[in-house]
Protein backbone atom coordinates (compact mmCIF):
# COMPACT_ATOMS: atom_id res chain seq x y z
CA UNK A 1 0.00 0.00 0.00
CA UNK A 2 1.47 3.34 -1.03
CA UNK A 3 1.69 6.17 1.48
CA UNK A 4 -0.26 9.29 0.72
CA UNK A 5 1.71 12.50 1.17
CA UNK A 6 -0.56 15.34 2.19
CA UNK A 7 2.00 18.10 2.55
CA UNK A 8 5.19 18.84 0.65
CA UNK A 9 7.71 21.69 0.95
CA UNK A 10 11.12 22.42 -0.51
CA UNK A 11 14.13 21.81 1.69
CA UNK A 12 15.77 25.09 2.65
CA UNK A 13 19.25 23.62 2.33
CA UNK A 14 18.48 22.85 -1.36
CA UNK A 15 20.07 19.40 -1.22
CA UNK A 16 19.96 17.91 -4.73
CA UNK A 17 18.67 14.41 -5.39
CA UNK A 18 21.69 12.19 -6.24
CA UNK A 19 20.11 10.82 -9.44
CA UNK A 20 17.81 13.52 -10.83
CA UNK A 21 19.64 16.58 -9.51
CA UNK A 22 16.32 18.16 -8.48
CA UNK A 23 15.89 19.75 -5.07
CA UNK A 24 14.61 17.14 -2.64
CA UNK A 25 11.18 17.84 -1.15
CA UNK A 26 10.42 17.32 2.51
CA UNK A 27 7.13 15.64 3.25
CA UNK A 28 4.27 15.64 5.74
CA UNK A 29 5.25 15.99 9.41
CA UNK A 30 8.84 17.01 8.69
CA UNK A 31 7.61 19.76 6.34
CA UNK A 32 5.25 21.03 9.01
CA UNK A 33 7.90 20.92 11.74
CA UNK A 34 10.35 22.96 9.66
CA UNK A 35 7.62 25.44 8.82
CA UNK A 36 6.76 25.85 12.51
CA UNK A 37 10.40 26.47 13.43
CA UNK A 38 10.77 29.02 10.61
CA UNK A 39 7.60 30.81 11.71
CA UNK A 40 8.53 30.91 15.40
CA UNK A 41 12.11 32.09 14.80
CA UNK A 42 11.15 34.80 12.30
CA UNK A 43 10.56 38.09 14.11
CA UNK A 44 7.39 39.87 13.03
CA UNK A 45 8.14 42.43 10.33
CA UNK A 46 11.21 40.68 8.90
CA UNK A 47 9.55 39.08 5.86
CA UNK A 48 9.33 41.51 2.92
CA UNK A 49 5.77 42.36 1.83
CA UNK A 50 4.32 40.40 4.80
CA UNK A 51 4.80 42.69 7.82
CA UNK A 52 2.50 40.63 10.07
CA UNK A 53 4.25 37.30 9.33
CA UNK A 54 6.33 35.91 12.16
CA UNK A 55 6.20 35.62 15.91
CA UNK A 56 6.79 38.18 18.65
CA UNK A 57 8.29 35.69 21.12
CA UNK A 58 11.71 37.35 20.85
CA UNK A 59 10.17 40.42 22.52
CA UNK A 60 9.85 38.41 25.74
CA UNK A 61 13.35 36.93 25.93
CA UNK A 62 14.69 39.66 28.23
CA UNK A 63 11.53 39.91 30.34
CA UNK A 64 11.12 38.63 33.86
CA UNK A 65 10.33 34.91 33.83
CA UNK A 66 6.93 35.05 35.51
CA UNK A 67 3.44 33.67 34.81
CA UNK A 68 2.40 36.81 32.91
CA UNK A 69 5.36 36.58 30.53
CA UNK A 70 4.73 32.86 30.07
CA UNK A 71 1.08 33.54 29.23
CA UNK A 72 2.04 36.27 26.75
CA UNK A 73 4.53 33.90 25.10
CA UNK A 74 1.87 31.22 24.73
CA UNK A 75 -0.50 33.75 23.17
CA UNK A 76 2.18 35.01 20.77
CA UNK A 77 3.08 31.51 19.53
CA UNK A 78 -0.55 30.42 19.33
CA UNK A 79 -1.49 33.52 17.32
CA UNK A 80 1.40 33.05 14.87
CA UNK A 81 0.63 29.35 14.34
CA UNK A 82 -3.12 29.78 13.89
CA UNK A 83 -2.61 32.71 11.52
CA UNK A 84 0.15 31.32 9.29
CA UNK A 85 0.26 27.54 9.61
CA UNK A 86 -3.06 26.38 8.23
CA UNK A 87 -2.02 22.71 8.09
CA UNK A 88 -2.32 22.20 11.86
CA UNK A 89 -4.63 22.64 14.83
CA UNK A 90 -2.65 23.78 17.86
CA UNK A 91 -3.35 21.68 20.95
CA UNK A 92 -0.86 23.07 23.45
CA UNK A 93 2.03 25.52 23.67
CA UNK A 94 4.29 25.22 26.72
CA UNK A 95 7.21 27.65 27.13
CA UNK A 96 9.96 26.83 29.63
CA UNK A 97 12.55 29.41 30.61
CA UNK A 98 16.19 28.38 30.23
CA UNK A 99 19.45 30.16 31.06
CA UNK A 100 19.86 31.54 27.55
CA UNK A 101 16.31 31.77 26.20
CA UNK A 102 13.06 29.84 26.04
CA UNK A 103 12.37 26.23 25.18
CA UNK A 104 9.01 25.73 23.45
CA UNK A 105 7.06 22.47 23.47
CA UNK A 106 4.32 22.66 20.82
CA UNK A 107 1.73 19.91 20.47
CA UNK A 108 -0.50 19.92 17.40
CA UNK A 109 -2.81 17.82 15.24
CA UNK A 110 -2.20 17.65 11.51
CA UNK A 111 -5.36 18.57 9.60
CA UNK A 112 -6.87 15.97 7.24
CA UNK A 113 -5.34 13.27 9.44
CA UNK A 114 -5.71 12.24 13.04
CA UNK A 115 -1.97 12.41 13.62
CA UNK A 116 -0.95 14.23 16.78
CA UNK A 117 2.64 15.36 16.85
CA UNK A 118 4.87 17.63 18.87
CA UNK A 119 8.01 19.63 18.43
CA UNK A 120 10.47 21.14 20.86
CA UNK A 121 12.56 24.11 19.82
CA UNK A 122 14.62 26.72 21.62
CA UNK A 123 14.58 30.45 20.99
CA UNK A 124 17.80 31.94 22.32
CA UNK A 125 18.91 35.42 23.28
CA UNK A 126 21.55 36.86 20.99
CA UNK A 127 22.87 39.63 23.21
Amino acid sequence: MATLNFYKDLSLDFTPHPVSGDVRPILDDLAIKRSIINLITTPRGRKPFYPEYGCTISNFLFSNPDVFTKSSMKDSVYEALTSYESRIDVIEVEPTFTDDGVSLQIKYRIKNTNIISSITTTVKRTA
